[in-house]
């Protein structure tokens, strides 16, 4: 089974995609701050960061920068979420070593699909 992580500060949100992603075989944990997100990531290997670009205190650029920086961490795909400018966010991505981005709204099968895409390329 593939283990998700999202980094996400928003409760409710984390509770709508963990749901969406266990329905679909995965295994899901959750964090709010990039900081919890980080030192989850010590502990547990993981096959799939899911990133919002705004959190508290740390942005999603930072945490993901300090993820590709870590032997453990720089080789796991990792996508932004976000309702930003998609535009905007695609270069934000790219500048901060992230593999890609899913925009909101995540609607079911189709984010389902994205989700298994990242997994399969390795985020390319």
């Amino acid at each position: 089974m593939e283990n998700i992580l999202i980094i996400q500060d928003s409760p409710s949100v984390n509770a709508m995609l963990k749901f969406r992603l266990e329905s679909a075989g995965f295994s899901v944990e959750t964090a709010e701050t990039g900081e919890e997100g980080i030192e989850k990531t010590k502990s547990r290997q993981y096959h799939l960061i899911l990133l919002d670009y705004n959190l508290p205190g740390m942005n999603g650029s930072q945490v993901c920068r300090m993820l590709r920086e870590k032997e453990k961490t720089k080789n796991i795909p990792i996508v932004f979420m976000s309702a930003k400018d998609e535009e905007k966010l695609s270069q934000l991505t790219k500048e901060a070593g992230a593999n890609g981005y899913i925009g909101l709204p995540f609607e079911g099968k189709k984010f389902i699909e994205k989700i298994t895409g990242f997994l399969k390329t390795g985020g390319s």
